[in-house]
């Protein structure tokens, strides 16, 4: 058995790939311990698997303005202090990295420490802290097709996202059951992320009288400061939920879903052969999402929408959902993209590299 650290946390797309790879790996025999942030998002998520090890990491983003890069440098050097005691005390064989702020202190601790370490790079643009990291990282696994200048070939992978054991399709009626809405009339999903998206949310409240005089249902994700409501106007349910635990019946549940553009919620809506109007969040970082989202829709797996063309989401939605050859085309392309989401090698060469680290005895 050997020992994994796995670095991920911060949101909800860098921390479900780090849970969905130790899934895997614990399955296996292996122990996992997954270096998370304080954030309320973590927390949430973190809480729904108790026979998974958390512990609490530390860490700052670079951030815009001076002050924030002033503080970046002493939090770095505290987050790097953290991580070498705990790679002393937890020992691990290899040290695994998905990205983000959180990432950058215990990979250079891993460097320092002589620890195999591995990058995983989700979106087609890739983040700063993965740049960096890869200059060192021993691999560095990447969505199929994007690579980093500099970096010697071998050491960069086609990857796919892993994604967690629970979130996959379920019988529609079964996952309705489960969420509290009627079997009969359209369902739409509208989910902003694990953080939320006020924007989506207001949408919601601005289209919801005319979407529940058509009899179509919304289950609206609010992220973590959102409220949990339920309405009813005539046969149309509405839910407004802040998060949750049962995204494939989530997903499963809905004809339609409204969503940004993370690859998390991408290779969840694959996962899931949920057909979607992706509106990427205009602020995420090197705008990866709008990448993501280009890429997603070429594929024809799923409809693109600009932030700033909200004011036409309605009849969007309106003309898709009901659309029975629009919304079996983009099933058909999403299936294709979960075949093509390959993420074992990131779980083999995980555990090649701790064994070749750690030899286990005969």
């Amino acid at each position: 058995m050997s020992r994994i650290l796995l670095v991920c946390g911060g949101t909800g797309g860098h921390l479900a790939p780090g849970i969905a790879l130790a899934q895997r790996l614990t399955e296996e025999g292996h122990e996992c311990l997954l270096m998370v942030s304080r954030k309320t998002v973590d927390a949430r998520m973190t809480a729904n698997y108790p026979r998974l090890k958390f512990i609490a990491g530390s860490g700052r983003g670079w951030g815009s303005g001076l002050w924030n890069k002033v503080l970046f440098f002493p939090a770095l050097l505290g987050a790097i202090s953290n991580a070498w005691r705990l790679l002393g005390s937890f020992n691990p064989d290899t040290v695994v990295c998905f990205g983000g702020f959180m990432s950058l202190g215990p990979a250079l601790a891993a460097w320092l420490r002589r620890r195999p370490l591995i990058v995983h790079e989700a979106n087609r643009k890739t983040g700063k802290a993965v740049r960096l990291i890869a200059r060192f990282a021993d691999a560095v696994h990447l969505p199929p097709g994007v690579r980093i200048p500099g970096i010697a070939e071998s050491r960069q992978h086609d990857s796919g996202y892993p994604v967690r054991q629970e979130v996959r399709p379920a019988a529609r009626d079964a996952a309705r059951r489960a969420l509290g809405f009627p079997f009969t009339g359209k369902l739409l999903l509208v989910a902003g992320g694990s953080q939320g998206a006020q924007k989506l949310t207001r949408w919601v409240e601005s289209a919801w009288p005319e979407l529940a005089t058509r009899g179509i249902h919304v289950l609206a994700l609010t992220g973590p400061n959102g409220q949990e409501v339920e309405r009813r106007e005539g046969s149309a349910v509405l839910k407004f939920l802040p998060f949750s635990h049962q995204m494939g019946h989530v997903y499963s549940a809905a004809d339609l879903a409204v969503t940004r553009a993370g690859a998390g919620t991408l290779a969840e809506l694959a996962s899931c052969r949920t057909p979607a109007i992706l509106v990427p969040l205009p602020s995420a970082a090197e705008d990866h999402q709008t990448a993501n989202a280009v890429f997603m829709t070429k594929t024809g797996a799923a409809l693109l929408l600009a932030e700033r063309d909200l004011p036409e989401l309605t009849p969007l939605v309106l003309k898709n959902i009901s659309d029975a050859e629009a919304l079996a085309a983009m099933r058909n392309a999403l299936a294709l993209a979960d075949t093509r989401n390959r993420w074992e090698d990131l779980a083999q060469e995980t555990i090649t590299r701790a064994r070749a680290f750690r030899p286990q005895p005969a």
